[in-house]
C-alpha cells in the first residue's frame, strides 16, 4: 500500500535536516511558556518572565556549545595519546 503523505513520528520531516537548528529558540519558547504558566505567581510578569527563561536556556546552551567547541579543538588535541 502506497502512502502519499508525510507520516509524523515514523519518516522525518522532509527538508528539515539541514536547519534543524533554527527550530531550538521556538522550542524553547515553547517549554518557557508552559512552564511559567504553571510557576508564576502574578500574570502581570508573565511575557517578561518567559522571554527571560528563554533567553537564558538560550544563552546556556550557546555557553555549552562554546565550551565543548574549546574543548575538542584545543584542549583534545594537545593531550598526549596513549
Amino acid at each position: 500500500m502506497t502512502m502519499l503523505g508525510w507520516v509524523p513520528f515514523i519518516q522525518p520531516l522532509p527538508g528539515i535536516q539541514s536547519n534543524w537548528l533554527w527550530l531550538l529558540p521556538i522550542l524553547i519558547f515553547g517549554i518557557a511558556m508552559m512552564y511559567k504558566a504553571v510557576r508564576v505567581i502574578d500574570l502581570a510578569t508573565y511575557w517578561r518572565e518567559v522571554g527571560i527563561m528563554t533567553l537564558q536556556v538560550l544563552l546556556a546552551f550557546l555557553g555549552l556549545a562554546v565550551g565543548i567547541f574549546i574543548l575538542v579543538q584545543w584542549i583534545v588535541p594537545v593531550l598526549p595519546s596513549g
